[in-house]
């Protein structure tokens, strides 16, 4: 076709020009990376004294685009090692590959179920559970936070919980329903990963919704729920069947009428010695003997959930899955070798990071963001591991 008659199919031209600059802008880093140098430049013939300048990447574009793509392929390719070059080091340096790379293996099957702790709405502006305790602690008329540290101390959680709410109940339940609902900006850090990491189950320990919210956004809203004590919804049945679905542990701040918080409110839900009859234990059950556990944001100390983890451990009536668990760097040897000993008694593996204090000397969780966005990438076979 001689080129002026494109002249007349402008329009045709202007869309076809349109979709091939929208996919040339949508490489902006890439494309500042090749025109880091003097663009090229030439005379016109109409007239001499014109200079004509084309950046790099313009010219590589619409002239050489198969060179284009390769070199984009490549800078794509450096960048994603570049990205993960922390973790992966501190995997290797930390002697952890073998326990990295099965839990790699468990996210490329579907079968990771995050189990998402107080740490991971940590960055979204909700209190951690120590700071909820303490928080409800200096509301109350008669009763202080030096009542309660002894139990603080040894992660007597539950009977804190209890004493405060024997103490006032009322302002526990509101608590509880105004803390716990509100959110200031935006759902940010390494909670952002629950959907590349769960195709089916996730379990939460959290009052809030983000987990919820974060699903709904990304318009892969959560199938199922039970919210604590809940009836109905045939959560396990769901659960079963592979919808992507939810288990709120301690329940729904919207719903007061689903916490178990309390000591009392624990025994109901689980049983006096813990009864596979009621229906929280028994769907925890099920997951714990069906998915990958892969704990994010918990201490995982002694409470009702790792008793109930023991209790289907020792009655050996299944095959249990290996579990995973990122947890923060203990501070000494021998505390480390008492937890991982605990813990691997549970079938829960745990992989540990290193968290250095920032300026304000504040715990800086950014490796386990980074260990996390590394094992997707490998899972997803976008980087190797070796």
């Amino acid at each position: 076709m001689d080129i002026k008659k494109l002249r007349e199919n402008k329009l045709i031209v202007d869309k076809v020009e349109e979709a091939l600059q929208a996919a040339y802008s949508s490489n902006e880093e890439f494309n500042a990376v090749l025109d880091d140098v003097v663009p090229l430049s030439f005379k016109g013939l109409r007239d001499q004294e014109h200079e004509y300048l084309i950046k790099v990447s313009e010219a590589l574009y619409w002239v050489e685009r198969d060179a284009y793509l390769d070199e984009l392929d490549y800078w794509e390719g450096r960048q994603q090692i570049d990205q993960h070059e922390a973790a992966t080091a501190f995997i290797k340096q930390s002697d952890q590959q073998a326990v990295f790379l099965d839990l790699v293996d468990a996210i490329r099957l579907g079968r990771i179920a995050p189990f998402v702790g107080a740490g991971l709405s940590k960055s979204c502006g909700y209190p951690m559970w120590g700071e909820a305790l303490r928080k409800i602690a200096q509301k109350l008329n008669g009763l202080g936070v030096q009542d309660i540290e002894p139990l603080m101390a040894q992660y007597e959680y539950l009977q804190v919980a209890q004493v405060l709410h024997d103490a006032a109940s009322d302002q526990v339940r509101n608590f509880i329903k105004t803390e716990f609902r509100q959110r200031a900006g935006a759902i940010t850090g390494p909670v952002l990963l629950l959907p590349e990491l769960a195709q089916g189950c996730i379990v939460t320990t959290n009052f809030d919704s983000v987990i919820e919210d974060l699903f709904q956004q990304r318009e892969h809203a959560l199938d199922g729920y039970m919210y604590g004590t809940q009836p109905g919804n045939a959560f396990v049945q769901r659960l079963l069947r592979g919808e992507r679905c939810i288990l709120k542990l301690h329940g729904d701040a919207r719903q007061e009428n689903t916490y178990v918080f309390t000591q009392a409110q624990y025994q109901a839900a689980y049983g006096e010695s813990l009864s596979f009859q009621n229906q929280l234990p028994r769907a925890l059950r099920q997951i714990f003997i069906s998915h990958s556990l892969l704990f994010l944001g918990c201490s995982l100390e002694q409470d009702k959930t790792l008793d109930l983890f023991k209790l289907v451990v020792g009655e050996a009536a299944f095959e249990i899955p290996d579990h995973f668990a990122l947890l923060n760097e203990p501070a000494t040897a021998q505390e480390r070798a008492r937890k991982e000993a605990r813990l691997l008694q549970l079938k829960i593996r745990p992989l540990w990071y290193a968290t250095p204090t920032d300026e304000n000397g504040r715990p800086d969780h950014g490796m386990l963001e980074q260990i996390l966005k590394l094992a997707i990438a490998v899972a997803r076979r976008q980087v190797a591991f070796e």
